[in-house]
């Protein structure tokens, strides 16, 4: 049975109320002339109804933006159909601010438009919050893009073929000391400038190395275009104050799959500043080959610690940063060697992954984390990767020992940001199913790399984990504080808990105190132990 005509008027009111509580709401004719705004329209804008009623919606529209978007949004709704997009709009001040828009044609009886409505959400913060993080894919001295830049490329289409060029200034720190450091950065900026006049794909790995990834094979042609790259680098000198600098350059080259060749030019480059030659091309050099035995030898070890039950977690406690106290321990795998040395998962967890071992390892520490938490009322966190998440088995692990232990309300699932929170559907699931027991979630190394603010508000997270770089760089200033403002900015927006990493000191400690960090992990309060501290 339908509802009275009245019922019916006064549903659609209650529509147009949740709409315009919610939304950046206008109405147009079909010749873009505004007919309605609502509260929130004007807000944004800057300008009263009337002073926007009667106008063209260029009113508001910002000059940046191309004008195939306009076009393109126009094509979409006189063809009846359903726009969406971000656009950048111009307040009635000046002032710039961002909307993620959606534009749907109304139609008549007779399938005629007659009117256009558009709802917007508000986007700025999150806009500025990006171009916050991707200003850390660009050096600020030179202008070239950075370390996290080339290792983002590498990892695009990482199976690919490409040749990696480092380049070290030789004895780099003799110009500094000698004619101070700001003519040091002059002659830094010359020579990126020198490099990008020999190719496009030029980027500054450190204080004195830099890279040029070439998207084709090693072949004499190539080489010999190396090879001329540096001889122009090596003729080119630099005058300051009526001195000429000259440089002197170590130079190492390797060709393969873009995922595999940052570090092969790496070991092509120590042992060109060994060897003095003015190039040293990897793949042309079996002494540097051997290398890889010495990896296959680490594999080797690897293995043999899983046969002999030689992995072994070590924790690290978290604090609150009010009281001080440890609230919970982070489970770490270690190697513990035949002669009781314990390696760091630095020098063996990417041989692991490589070797198709990392799984194993992974259910290694979870059954043995959560043995030795069963009789505790500790609660611990664990490390998972985008690799765990969509390994079944390693899941399937997991969540064999929420139901055996029932302690899933004591469990934090730590996601590494690093290896690709971005596959968000799987991400996702996996926190949902994670949540179902009971688990917490954070988002662990947050801040660098591939970080991104407009996922976290999809994401059930509890807490963001800073990465360590930014807490050990943040005195610096710069972009470093800039992130770390913004991560706790955004964290106290969406009621996100924050956890510091690599705490050192007491003054670090008391500047993210102040700063409004919940939570502290470092040396300063405890160092990674195989026992919990009484």
């Amino acid at each position: 049975m339908s509802l009275p005509y009245h019922d019916e008027i006064q549903k659609l009111k209650q529509y147009k109320m949740i709409l315009d509580h919610n939304s950046i709401v206008s109405k147009t004719d079909v010749n873009g002339i505004i007919t309605y705004v609502n509260d929130k329209f004007c807000e944004a804008s800057g300008y009263s109804k009337d002073e926007l009623i009667g106008k063209n919606h260029r009113i508001i529209k910002h000059p940046d933006n191309p004008e195939h978007i306009y076009q393109h949004m126009w094509d979409t709704i006189k063809n009846k159909k359903i726009w969406q997009g971000t656009l950048k709009n111009r307040k009635k001040n000046g002032e710039a601010y961002y909307v993620k828009s959606t534009i749907a044609p109304i139609l008549n009886s007779y399938d005629k438009i007659i009117e256009y409505i558009a709802a917007r959400i508000d986007v700025t913060d999150l806009v500025h919050k990006d171009e916050i993080i991707k200003n850390q894919f660009m050096d600020e001295l030179t202008g070239l893009q950075n370390r996290t830049a080339l290792l983002h490329d590498l990892k695009l289409n990482g199976e690919n073929k490409a040749s990696l060029v480092l380049i070290n200034i030789d004895r780099f720190s003799d110009i500094n000391d000698y004619f101070g450091y700001e003519v040091g950065d002059e002659v830094l900026k010359s020579f990126s400038q020198t490099l990008l006049q020999a190719h496009k794909k030029v980027y500054r790995i450190s204080g004195d190395e830099f890279a040029i990834l070439c998207e084709h094979t090693l072949n004499n042609t190539a080489k010999q275009a190396i090879t001329a790259i540096l001889d122009t680098l090596q003729n080119s000198s630099y005058s300051f104050e009526g001195m000429n600098i000259s440089l002197f350059l170590s130079c190492g080259v390797s060709y393969g799959k873009k995922k595999d060749i940052y570090k092969f030019s790496h070991i092509a480059l120590k042992d060109n500043k060994r060897t003095n030659k003015k190039v040293t091309f990897f793949n042309e050099n079996p002494d540097l080959q051997n290398r890889i035995k010495e990896n296959l030898e680490i594999i080797t070890k690897i293995k043999n610690a899983i046969d002999n039950d030689r992995f072994v977690p070590y924790y690290q406690g978290i604090v609150d940063n009010k009281t001080q106290e440890i609230v919970k321990y982070e489970a770490l795998i270690r190697l513990q060697e035949r002669d009781g040395k314990i390696i760091s998962p630095v020098f063996f967890l990417e041989h692991a992954k490589k070797a198709k071992l990392y799984t194993q390892l992974t259910k290694i520490m979870l059954e043995k984390v959560f043995q030795k938490f069963a009789d505790s009322k500790c609660s611990f966190a664990i490390n998972f990767t985008l690799e765990d998440i969509e390994s079944q088995e390693v899941v399937q692990t997991l969540v064999e020992n929420l139901q055996k232990y029932a302690c899933g309300e004591r469990v934090t699932v730590e996601i590494v940001e690093s290896e690709g929170i971005e596959n968000f559907d799987e991400v996702s699931n996996f926190i949902k199913k994670a949540k179902m027991y009971g688990c917490k979630i954070a988002i662990d190394d947050f801040g660098t790399g591939y970080s991104n603010f407009s996922y976290l508000g999809k994401l059930d997270i509890d807490f963001i984990k800073i990465d360590g770089s930014l807490v050990l760089n943040m005195h610096q200033g710069g972009a470093e504080m800039a992130t770390l403002e913004s991560i706790l900015h955004f964290a106290k927006k969406m009621q996100i808990k924050t956890i510091a990493e690599f705490v050192k000191d007491e003054e670090t400690y008391e500047t993210l105190h102040q700063m409004g960090v919940d939570y502290s992990q470092g040396y300063y309060f405890c160092k990674p132990q195989e026992n919990l501290r009484d």
